[in-house]
């Protein structure tokens, strides 16, 4: 029996010495997790601060933005207000030149003075149209002004050709393209009385 006891007590200090070096290895197992879940811990809060401050950098880039573009557009539309009333008022003034001859045109043909005032308009309205689109040359047009620059570059190249079609019809005594010509003036005309 002491036999048997001491074979008990040998194998119970065998096994007990065995459990211990797991629960050593578990142990060191343990405290190394919890120093690398510390480590985790600690850079997901930095990670998330630098979110923050991107967030922040993120939001105030984004209103910088939105007023370059307001003031863009502003700037925009003072040089295009400038630029189309400009275009509007010489056209008119044009068009007065041209409203001094008109009864010339179809009563005088082939009159040197008559000839001389036509070309001279036609010349101005060329000027002016280029005038008006080398002020919009090179810019960037906001949304809300595409449609309207697209249709004064409609008009401006439209009372261009008129002149243009008149001048050379009164050359040639083409009586037939001088009263299309001055039709299409009258309905250009008004299109300019309505802009404002």
């Amino acid at each position: 029996m002491r036999k048997i006891l001491i074979s008990i007590m040998a194998s119970s200090i065998a096994l007990s010495a065995c459990g211990n070096d797991e629960v050593d290895k578990l142990e060191k197992k343990k405290s190394t997790l919890k120093e690398e879940n510390r480590k985790h811990k600690k850079e997901i809060l930095n990670l998330e601060d630098k979110n923050n401050t991107y967030k922040q950098k993120d939001k105030s880039l984004q209103s910088s933005i939105n007023h370059i573009e307001k003031n863009s557009s502003s700037q925009f539309k003072t040089q295009y207000l400038k630029s189309s009333t400009q275009f509007i008022n010489n056209t008119k003034t044009n068009i007065s030149q041209y409203n001094k001859i008109s009864k010339n045109i179809k009563s005088k043909p082939n009159d040197s003075v008559t000839q001389d005032k036509i070309d001279n308009i036609a010349i101005n309205q060329k000027t002016i149209t280029s005038q008006y689109k080398d002020g919009m040359d090179g810019k960037t047009i906001p949304k809300e002004f595409k449609a309207l620059h697209k249709n004064m570059l409609n008009l401006s190249s439209d009372i261009e050709d008129v002149f243009n079609d008149l001048n050379k019809g009164y050359k040639k005594n083409d009586k037939k393209l001088i009263n299309k010509s001055i039709k299409k003036l009258n309905s250009l005309k008004d299109e300019i009385d309505q802009i404002k």
